[in-house]
C-alpha cells in the first residue's frame, strides 16, 4: 500500500458534501473523509471531530510511520485522490478531478525513493555501480571477441589501470630495450647534445689524426712518384728495392693508427659518462664530462693497452690457425697423395682461419662492455673484464647481433663521409704526382675525411655500447627499477647512480 492510501480518509462525506472519487490505487471505491496531508506531514485534527479517535490497543495502523486515518490538517478542502492541492482553505480542483482509474506508474516504480519496498530501476539497471548482483550491460554487449592484449602481456602498475608506460626522464625509456630502443637512443643523444658528442669526439680525433695524416701525405708521395716513374719508363723499377715506399711514411701511418685509436678510446670513455647521464636527463658539457671521467682516465688507458694486447694475440691466433690449416693440408697430400692437394692445403687454411676467427669474436664480445664498467662501475682494469664476462653469459648471441649490426652501420656511415675525402686526395696524387703542394693536399683531405667520419661514427658506437651495457644490468640487476626511482627522486643524480649493489 503506498503513502497515499495510508492518508486516505474513511468513507464517508468531505466537509463541503461531495463524495470522492475511486482512488486510482485501491481494489474498492472509496470515499475521502477530510483532506489529505502530503507523505511525511503531520497534520492536527481539530479534537471535536466526531470521528476522530485515538488508535486503540492493538489497533492495525495502515503505516508505521504515517498519521491515523481521518487525520486531515485544518482548514483544507480534499481535492479528491489527485495530487495535494496547495493554497488557501477552497482552493484546489474542483470536485471528482484527478487520474482516470488505473492511471499510475508502474508497479515497482514510483516517488518513493529513499529504498522503500517496491521502488526500484527496472532488473539489472541502476546505480549499482561496484559489482552488485543484477547490473551490468545487455546481453551481447562488449568488445568482439579476441579483442584485448595479446597472449602473455603483462600489465605493469596496479589492476585495472591498464599498461604501464615507462618512465622516459632521457633519451630511452627507463625498461629493458629492443634493437630499435638502443639505435634511436644513439641517434638521439647525438642530436639532443652534438656540442658534446660530436664536438669533443672531433677535437680528440682532430689531435690524434695528425699524425696519420702526415704519414699518409707521404706515403700518397712516394705512390705518386713511383708510379710516374713506371708510366715514363716500365723498366725502370730496381728490382732489388721492389717496395717503393719511405719507412718514415710508414712509420707515420701505422703509428698514427695507433694514436687513432688510442684517441677513440679516450673520446669512448668521455662519451661513456655523457651517455650514462643522458638515460636520466642530464645534458653534460664537455667540461662536465672531463670532470666526470677525469680520475678515471688512468684506468681507461689501461683498458685499453690489455684490449690491445688481447686483440693482438686473437689475431696472432688467427694467423698461426690459417698457418696451421694450409700445413695439415700439406701433411694430408704427403700422406694421401696429391689427388686434389690444392683444394685441401685451401680448405684446411680456410678452417683454420674460421675456428680462429670465432674464438677471436667469442672472447672479443664478452670483454666488450669493459669500458663502460671502468667509467659507471668505477672499478679496475681487471675487474671490468670480469665485470663484462659476467654481463654477457648467456646473452652471447644477442650482443653478437647488435654489435655486428651496428658496425656495419657505422662502417657505411664512416664511408659515405670519407669516401669523397678519398677520392680527392687520389686525384690529386693522380693528376699532379710530381707538385710539390700534392702531398700535402692529399693529407689534408684524408685528414678532414678521417676526422668527419670518427667524429660520427666514435658516439653512436659509444651510445649502443653503453645503452647495451645498461640493457643487460636492467635485465639482470632490475637497474631500471634504480634508474626509474632516481628519476622520479628529482635529486640530480651522478655517475655513481651506476655503482652495482653491494652483495650479500
Amino acid at each position: 500500500m503506498s503513502q497515499e492510501d495510508d492518508h486516505r480518509g474513511t468513507p464517508g462525506g468531505t466537509p463541503d458534501g461531495p463524495e470522492a472519487q475511486p482512488s486510482s490505487g485501491s481494489s474498492g471505491p472509496e470515499q475521502a473523509e477530510g483532506g489529505w496531508a502530503a507523505p511525511g506531514q503531520e497534520a492536527d485534527t481539530p479534537p471535536d471531530r466526531p470521528d476522530f479517535a485515538p488508535p486503540q490497543a492493538g489497533q492495525n495502523l495502515q503505516s508505521p510511520t504515517g498519521p491515523p486515518p481521518g487525520h486531515v490538517p485544518p482548514g483544507h478542502v480534499p481535492p479528491g485522490p489527485g495530487p495535494r492541492a496547495y493554497g488557501p482553505p477552497g482552493y484546489g480542483p474542483p470536485p471528482g478531478y484527478g487520474p482516470p482509474p488505473g492511471y499510475g506508474p508502474p508497479p515497482g516504480y514510483g516517488p518513493q525513493a529513499q529504498g522503500a519496498p517496491g521502488y526500484g530501476p527496472p532488473p539489472g539497471y541502476g546505480p549499482q555501480a561496484q559489482g552488485a548482483p543484477g547490473y551490468g550491460p545487455p546481453p551481447g554487449y562488449g568488445p568482439p571477441p579476441g579483442y584485448g592484449p595479446p597472449p602473455g602481456h603483462q600489465a605493469h602498475g596496479r589492476p585495472g589501470y591498464g599498461p604501464h608506460r615507462a618512465l622516459k626522464p632521457g633519451v630511452v625509456a627507463l625498461r629493458p630495450m629492443n634493437l630499435g630502443d638502443l639505435l634511436n637512443g644513439a641517434f638521439t643523444l647525438i642530436r639532443h647534445n652534438p656540442k658534446t658528442t660530436v664536438g669533443l669526439s672531433a677535437i680528440i680525433m682532430a689531435v690524434a689524426s695528425i699524425v696519420t695524416a702526415i704519414g699518409f701525405g707521404g706515403y700518397m708521395s712516394d705512390y705518386g712518384v713511383f708510379m710516374d716513374q713506371i708510366a715514363n719508363d716500365p723498366y725502370s723499377a730496381d728490382p732489388d728495392d721492389p717496395f717503393p715506399f719511405s719507412a718514415w711514411s710508414l712509420l707515420a701511418t701505422y703509428g698514427g693508427a695507433l694514436l687513432t685509436q688510442a684517441g677513440v678510446v679516450v673520446a669512448t670513455g668521455l662519451l661513456t659518462a655523457v651517455i650514462g647521464m643522458a638515460v636520466l636527463g642530464h645534458k653534460l658539457s664537455p667540461g662536465q664530462a672531463w670532470a666526470a671521467v677525469r680520475d678515471r682516465m688512468g684506468a681507461v688507458i689501461g683498458l685499453a693497452a690489455v684490449q690491445l694486447v688481447i686483440y693482438f694475440a686473437l689475431s696472432l691466433a688467427i694467423m698461426l690457425l690459417l698457418v696451421g690449416g694450409f700445413a695439415l693440408g700439406l701433411v694430408l697430400i704427403t700422406e694421401g697423395g696429391a689427388s686434389g692437394a690444392g683444394a685441401l692445403v685451401m680448405v684446411g687454411g680456410v678452417v683454420g682461419a674460421l675456428a680462429g676467427v670465432c674464438v677471436a669474436a667469442w672472447i672479443g664480445i664478452r670483454i666488450f662492455f669493459a669500458m663502460p664498467a671502468v667509467i659507471l662501475e668505477r672499478v679496475g682494469v681487471f675487474a671490468s673484464l670480469a665485470r663484462s664476462w659476467q654481463l654477457t653469459q648467456g646473452s652471447w648471441w644477442r650482443v653478437f647481433g647488435i654489435i655486428l649490426l651496428t658496425m656495419v652501420l657505422i662502417q657505411l656511415v664512416a664511408s659515405i663521409l670519407s669516401t669523397p675525402f678519398g677520392f680527392a686526395a687520389g686525384i690529386i696524387v693522380a693528376v699532379w704526382p710530381a707538385a710539390p703542394w700534392a702531398p700535402v693536399a692529399s693529407g689534408a683531405a684524408m685528414y678532414v675525411g678521417s676526422v668527419l667520419a670518427n667524429a660520427v661514427a666514435t658516439p653512436f658506437t659509444a651510445g649502443v655500447t653503453t645503452l647495451l651495457y645498461i640493457d643487460l644490468r636492467m635485465r639482470r640487476e632490475g637497474l631500471d627499477l634504480k634508474l626509474h626511482t632516481a628519476a622520479q627522486a628529482g635529486h640530480d643524480a651522478g655517475p655513481e647512480i651506476y655503482l652495482p649493489e653491494p652483495r650479500t
